[in-house]
């Protein structure tokens, strides 16, 4: 308890009145007001005569006569020589507002009376509140996005980092916390060698005052580099002096990654295309007939076969297709279903393999409709491979044709078995039985460096 000496109630009376902040003087024992001064009055829209019969308890509505005595009695008992606390108000017409206590005890001649200067803290309340909201939406937005931030002080030391920055790096905040940043993620270039801070890009956008953006090497807690596009910007006060910086990272190993395989698309979509165009001149080019409309059929069957091969491919990526793909498709575009069979184990092609095979089951299947096996009611064609020894052995067998024999003069045959040998690196075995031609081709198996070859026409059906 403080003791007032020489101060009489006018004088402090007088000292109150005009006083800044909300005053109250009240009594230790009744608690009835004796002082308030003009600011609490104007605030609290009482009279001073009003007032004088209110004790503090009755402007506090979240605390009753019971907890106010309780929460003065450390001034009483004189163990603390001030009271600090915030409540709340509630003015004459019910309307509440916040305020921030200073509450004293003092004594003077004998006569004990409690000082309390308050002030309203509602605005401020309202600024540190939307101050918090601000803070938890900015918190939400760093925390949530992808992009990687950073900010670095005056120093270049980094006093910030968000979630995707810290998994982008490998490193906690706390590892990095008064650390400049640069000594920590971008130490080193790829090939090993020092980079100093002096050459780093993004670190030159505090001294020279200006935003800066690019590409980037940084290196990950565990020693590995990985690219980064970044953005640096220069952080002003309100006098517009830099104060730090902050940086934008994002990882672009994936971006890097599908830009070099579009590149790599790109140039297989224009070998493949200058192929298929080559295998068509040579379609129309060695295509024999005897008048127009022959030609154009036989000319438009060879092309479709090239299509199919094209689509099988297409729907595999071009990484290859399934030689039990192929053979369907070939057969299901020009064989009746229900005398054809085929049957063999899973096997893969390559992307060079798919075309000449598709074309040569093609070749195999026109001739069987026209002269062959399915030229009459009975004939059938069985399709089988098996692979052995790092090699496919597929086998055309005719039964139920007509009677076969040895052409006279070879057509497509012999063209097509330099094609099938220079594309597959194989061999084609032909015979002429009794029972119906047996066509077996065999050409190894695995990953080659198949080079791709022009598919020929037969000079003639």
């Amino acid at each position: 308890m403080i003791t007032i000496q020489g101060v009489t109630n006018e004088r402090l009376g007088r000292i109150v009145e005009d006083a800044a902040s909300e005053v109250y003087v009240f009594g230790a024992e009744d608690y009835l007001f004796r002082i308030v001064n003009k600011g609490a009055r104007d605030n609290l829209g009482y009279t001073i005569d009003e007032l004088r019969r209110l004790t503090p308890w009755d402007l506090k509505p979240e605390i009753n006569r019971d907890g106010f005595v309780a929460l003065v009695q450390p001034l009483v008992l004189g163990t603390v020589e001030r009271l600090d606390f915030d409540t709340v108000h509630r003015r004459r017409d019910g309307t509440l507002y916040s305020v921030s206590v200073r509450l004293q005890l003092f004594e003077e001649e004998g006569d004990r009376v409690f000082y309390a200067a308050i002030q309203d803290i509602t605005a401020r309340q309202k600024v540190e509140s939307d101050l918090r909201d601000v803070t938890r939406r900015v918190d939400a937005i760093l925390d949530n996005t992808t992009m990687s931030v950073f900010l670095m002080d005056d120093r270049q030391q980094c006093v910030f980092m968000n979630k995707a920055a810290e998994q982008l790096t490998g490193y906690t905040f706390a590892e990095t916390a008064g650390r400049p940043l640069h000594d920590v993620i971008h130490h080193s270039y790829p090939d090993g060698r020092p980079f100093p801070q002096s050459e780093c890009a993004i670190d030159r956008a505090f001294p020279d005052n200006a935003g800066t953006q690019g590409e980037e090497v940084f290196v990950h807690k565990d020693g590995s580099f990985y690219p980064v596009a970044f953005t640096a910007s220069p952080v002003r006060d309100d006098r517009a002096n830099v104060v730090g910086t902050v940086i934008e990272v994002r990882d672009i190993s994936e971006d890097r990654r599908n830009r070099e395989a579009r590149d790599l698309l790109m140039r297989e979509v224009d070998h493949r295309a200058r192929n298929v165009l080559a295998i068509v001149h040579s379609l129309v080019h060695l295509t024999r007939a005897d008048d127009l409309a022959n030609y154009k059929t036989i000319l438009t069957g060879r092309i479709d076969a090239l299509s199919r091969a094209q689509t099988s491919l297409a729907s595999r990526r071009w990484e290859g297709g399934a030689l039990h793909d192929v053979v369907q498709d070939s057969l299901d575009a020009l064989c009746p279903a229900d005398r054809v069979a085929w049957e063999g184990p899973p096997v893969a092609l390559s992307p060079e393999q798919v075309q000449p095979i598709s074309m040569l089951l093609h070749e195999l299947a026109t001739n069987a409709n026209k002269y062959g096996a399915l030229s009459t009611d009975e004939g059938r064609v069985s399709v089988t491979w098996r692979a052995q020894d790092g090699q496919l052995r597929l086998s055309w067998q005719e039964t139920g044709g007509p009677r076969v024999v040895e052409p006279e003069r070879e057509g497509f045959g012999s063209i097509l078995k330099n094609s099938l040998v220079r594309q597959l690196r194989g061999r084609i075995d032909r015979s002429w039985g009794p029972a119906g031609l047996v066509v077996e081709v065999v050409f190894p198996l695995g990953e080659r460096d198949f080079e791709p070859a022009a598919a020929e026409a037969p000079a003639s059906s």
